[in-house]
């Protein structure tokens, strides 16, 4: 009887502290907290609405928290509900919203609500957590783009939604600036530019279990992404395994760049 062969392996290793995971009640934000969880790092999450614990990790793994990337005073909403904040070490900005509104006639309030979440609520998280950042042997921020902020896409809807497609470049540059910053206190700062993912926001499109007939053509790998391929992405760029990435944007598209 022949045994069978050794599992090929490379584990990710991090050496920081805390993470915080702001839209972590569901979709990418959920899954790469529960990704962090399981590779033992304590994961602050935070969302709108408080998320659900998962109950794979205990109190000492996780902690859940309602907050609003918008609070000026974020650090003190966390210390008012018991948490503390000096020992965190990764951000990963989930948490966003997408109106779809076509390009005419967007109003000055769907504009400004998209980029006070998108985009000031990752910079405000970022600004209030960077001096824990500056004392963390090991610090890593993620900020979740997107493909559109490059690119005009406009396939599952007869026209792109402009605020949205903005907020996302603009988070792009904020990645490269904070990164700049940062560097000198030892803080990497990297995005990741999902394409389609099956999540809830791409279920509001219709079924995600297949790419409909727009899509299909253009994206190689055939598929959605999984909310989980995402967050190993994530994690990779958070690892110790990646202290020389900083300013970088990693997309995680399927190749749909290439169509």
């Amino acid at each position: 009887m022949t045994s069978a062969p050794p599992a090929k392996t490379l584990a990710l290793t991090f050496s920081g502290g805390d993470a915080v995971v702001t839209g972590a009640a569901s979709g990418i934000g959920a899954a790469t907290a529960r990704t962090l969880m399981r590779s033992g790092v304590r994961t602050i999450r935070l969302d709108v609405r408080e998320p659900e614990p998962d109950p794979q990790f205990g109190a000492d793994t996780q902690v859940c928290c309602a907050a609003d990337v918008r609070d000026t005073d974020l650090t003190g909403r966390l210390a008012a509900a018991g948490i503390a904040v000096d020992n965190v070490g990764y951000v990963v900005n989930c948490a966003g919203i997408i109106e779809t509104t076509g390009f005419g006639g967007v109003t000055r309030e769907q504009w400004l609500r998209c980029l006070d979440i998108n985009l000031v609520g990752a910079y405000n998280v970022l600004d209030a957590l960077t001096p824990s950042l500056r004392r963390s042997p090991a610090a890593a921020v993620v900020n979740i783009a997107s493909i559109e902020a490059t690119r005009v896409v406009a396939l599952t809807d007869p026209d792109p939604t402009p605020q949205y497609a903005a907020s996302k470049a603009g988070l792009r540059m904020l990645t490269q600036s904070a990164a700049r910053a940062l560097s000198a206190d030892g803080v990497r700062v990297n995005s990741v530019s999902p394409g389609f993912v099956a999540t809830a926001m791409a279920a509001a499109h219709g079924d995600t279990s297949s790419l409909p007939p727009s899509l299909a053509p253009r994206v190689p790998a055939g598929r959605f992404a999984t909310a989980d391929e995402i967050a190993n992405a994530v994690a990779f760029l958070l690892s110790d395994q990646a202290s020389y990435i900083t300013g970088a944007d990693l997309r995680v598209d399927g190749g749909f760049q290439l169509s």
